[in-house]
């Protein structure tokens, strides 16, 4: 059982606004360490709360939030990417209690229990307003003022897309390409590394870590060039700007000069290796007017590296505009710097350094603004509106602790959208198409830090609220299947019989339905009704079926005659089947059994016979529970009064019950009725105790048996026991009447007037059958006697 976390109360409700107001309270102390459950402030607990509300009311439509299964709702990558389509924006308006004051502390108990909607020391409690503004007025449905409930639910951290970011905004859950140049080699030859696209987009260039290079063609994802190793390049690679031509990229260039810039490249139209302009640094703008690197050690004020006046990260730029390139040393830090990159109009240069990514002006320099807490390989998409990072393994607190993650940030307001799973390791490179409609990534996914692939990413799902939901066949059949309040099965099951168009599919739903609706206190005639459509639907399989259950119905509702005329039909059916395939055998013996339990229960003329060959043909066929079946033998012999065949099987099926109690308490009791029309007063004690130690059902008939054996016999004080045994036993008005009638009856002859008055009157009290009239006239002749 889950610890409640969280009490809820709803206070406002207003669908015209697409808004509800929650309180919430902390009710999960630990009062020792002085700590308890935060207050959530993520949309994705209160979308767990609007699912929670949705879910204790009966299934009366497929609505959007009640067809979000549990397994939906306990994936927290699931709820992550959906939440914004059901709540819009959340706002804590008041807060109480928090942080909790020292004196509180010492009232506050560890865990709180709702009690119709409220808590104990409410006052006490940590809590908090919320306004939250919903996507649509359904979700609203619900929910009404007043109500309160308490929840194990927690926040996660979930997607923040808003209706802007919508067209553009990236699925980093579900690639739309995945790529897999280098195979699976847990080795350097099967491990991505570097990517790049060009400057047109045309080309997407990755590269393994032993420096193979392919090319893919981004309209199609086939392949263009794939190319060994070459001197021009390493793992490292960069499009000479405005070319279709690929070059080594220099990582950690840094220094006063730039020897090191490569001069030749491979050009992927001809195939051929080319001389072009040197390349220098490690990330370049669009038209590479601006180059940079970023570093970290020792460094000049001035921006020289000859002496030393610090130590830290480091960004310097060339820039190539004007009349003679010039290098920029922007502000020091003591993080590293992680990456740089630019805007499409490179305007912006964004520099992550440490948990910091700087906003600058890649002309002057100067610092536009600052965006905390996002990683330091931070990535600008083209058109300056997004962020991406491969942020690093969530802290152990995080609920993506193991793989690294990929982050998805915007700019305008440094508010994370989106922090998915990568399913990988590590993250070695990522790459914005220039036109900022897919991010490139590459993933290493194997052992030991070998293997992995490519993942192409789109634009995602949109921000729109669900529609109604149009299930498949197969997923409301399922659903129906697993569903757990047995309300919302039948609402499902009615609308399978409206869409399934196969009759047997039909008769199978009316089936399942009839199952359901037995289950329904008060339910059974709508359930025989269930199985009568399901008979009439078709399907010779899904027939048997329904009609044996329908015996069951009509045998507790005490239509005997309904019920055997349900079991033949089953049996006939069974009986039309391919015999020679186990299984049908085995079916067969099930429904003949059934038919034998109705007909000796019915006890017609002829039905004993009939009885009697039914279940002597279910012992023939290898029935999977012989025991019932020689019981079934006993039972109908015992009512034909052949109490000698009848012993013999009853012994036979006690011996056959082994631990199947059920059997055996029948069994038992039959036998104990044989012993006790021979007036066996031994057989009968032994008999009737062992049925109802086998089966408590059989205490209350078993102990008024053995009182009216004692009775029989002329031994009152084991009468006056067993009938005691018998009023404690039972509330049957019956078996209450003998009891008490025989007692009273008792106390009479011993003259006890007071004692017998009491128990005739409730023997009268009853009502019932022949003791209670004769419990009457004994009364009427005592107070004739009395008269006297």
């Amino acid at each position: 059982m889950a610890t409640d976390l969280y009490g809820i109360r709803i206070l406002d409700v207003a669908p015209d606004e697409l808004r509800v107001r929650f309180r919430v309270f902390v009710v999960y102390y630990d009062t020792e360490s002085r700590t308890h459950a935060p207050l959530p402030d993520d949309p994705s607990f209160f979308f767990s709360l609007l699912w929670e509300a949705a879910n204790r009311l009966p299934l009366t439509s497929l609505h959007p939030l009640r067809m979000v299964g549990v397994d939906k709702v306990l994936d927290g990558e699931w709820v992550a990417a959906h939440t914004h389509r059901y709540v819009r924006r959340i706002e804590r308006t008041a807060t109480r209690n928090h942080p909790v004051a020292e004196a509180d502390w010492q009232r506050l108990n560890d865990f709180y229990y709702e009690r119709d909607g409220r808590w104990k020391d409410e006052e006490l409690l940590a809590q908090a307003d919320y306004d939250v503004e919903v996507t649509d007025a359904r979700w609203l449905g619900s929910l009404s003022p007043g109500h309160g409930w308490a929840t194990a639910s927690y926040p996660t951290t979930a997607d923040q897309v808003l209706e802007a970011d919508a067209p553009t905004v990236l699925d980093l859950r579900r690639p739309a390409v995945t790529l897999g140049p280098f195979g699976d080699e847990e080795s350097d030859e099967g491990t991505p590394s570097d990517l790049a696209f060009s400057d047109d987009g045309r080309y997407l260039a990755v590269t393994s870590q032993a420096c193979e290079l392919v090319v893919f063609r981004t309209d199609d994802w086939s392949e263009q060039v794939r190319v060994p190793f070459s001197s021009l390049w390493g793992q490292d690679i960069q499009w000479v700007p405005g070319t279709h031509r690929i070059t080594k990229r220099v990582r950690w260039g840094g220094g006063d000069t730039d020897d090191d810039a490569p001069t030749r490249a491979y050009d992927v139209d001809s195939g051929a290796e080319v001389d072009i302009p040197p390349q220098p640094r490690e990330a370049r703008s669009r038209t590479g007017r601006y180059r940079a690197d970023g570093g970290f050690g020792r460094y000049r004020a001035d921006g020289g590296y000859g002496g030393f006046t610090g130590f830290g990260g480091w960004v310097d730029v060339l820039c190539s505009s004007g009349a003679s390139p010039r290098r920029l040393h922007l502000p020091r830090g003591k993080e590293s710097v992680g990456s740089v990159s630019f805007t499409g109009d490179e305007t912006r240069m964004f520099v992550a350094q440490g948990s910091d990514v700087h906003i600058l002006d890649p002309e002057t320099g100067r610092v536009l603004t600052t965006l905390a807490g996002i990683k330091s390989d931070a990535t600008v998409r083209p058109d300056g509106a997004y962020l991406v990072a491969g942020g690093g393994k969530g802290p152990a607190e995080d609920e993506f602790d193991g793989d690294e993650r990929i982050d998805l940030w915007r700019v305008s307001d440094g508010a994370l959208l989106m922090r998915c799973r990568s399913g990988g390791d590590t993250l070695p490179a990522m790459a914005w198409s220039p036109d900022g409609s897919m991010l490139a990534v590459s993933v290493i996914t194997g052992y030991q830090g070998y293997g992995g692939e490519f993942r192409i990413y789109r634009a995602g799902a949109p921000v729109e609220p669900p529609e109604e939901t149009r299930l498949t066949l197969e997923e409301l059949r399922r659903l129906a299947e697993d569903a757990s309040s047995r309300d919302d099965a039948l609402f499902l099951y009615d609308q399978l019989i409206e869409r399934e168009e196969d009759p047997a599919a039909v008769g199978r739903a009316y089936r399942k339905k009839g199952d359901r609706l037995g289950q329904r206190q008060g339910g059974l005639r709508d359930a025989a009704e269930a199985y009568r459509r399901a008979i009439e639907a078709g399907g010779s399989t899904n027939a048997m079926h329904a009609s044996s259950s329908l015996a069951s119905v009509l045998y507790t509702l005490k239509d005997f005659d309904g019920a055997v005329e349900a079991a033949r039909t089953a049996h006939r059916i069974a009986a039309a089947r391919d015999l020679g395939q186990k299984k049908n055998r085995t079916s067969l013996a099930q429904f003949v059994m059934r038919l034998g339990d109705m007909l000796r229960t019915r006890g017609g003329d002829g039905d004993g016979e009939e009885a009697r060959a039914a279940y002597q043909q279910a012992l023939d066929l290898g029935v999977k529970n012989p025991a019932w079946a020689t019981l079934g033998l006993g039972w109908t012999a015992h009512n034909l009064g052949e109490d000698e065949t009848s012993e013999t099987h009853l012994l036979r099926a006690v011996e056959l019950a082994g631990s199947d109690l059920r059997t055996r308490g029948y069994a038992a009791m039959l036998l104990g009725h044989v012993a006790k029309g021979r007036r066996d007063l031994h057989g009968a004690l032994k008999w009737y105790q062992m049925a109802f130690k086998a089966d408590g059902i059989h205490r209350p008939l078993a102990t008024g048996h053995l009182g009216e054996l004692h009775y029989w016999l002329g031994d009152r004080d084991g009468a006056r026991i067993w009938y005691e045994r018998l009023l404690e036993a039972t509330h049957e008005p019956e078996l209450i009447a003998e009891g008490a009638f025989r007692l009273g009856e008792m106390a009479a002859e011993d003259g006890d007037r007071g004692r017998a008055g009491e128990l005739l009157e409730r023997a009268a009290a009853t009502g019932s059958g022949e003791f209670a009239e004769r419990a009457r006239e004994l009364l009427r002749g005592l107070s004739a006697d009395q008269g006297r």
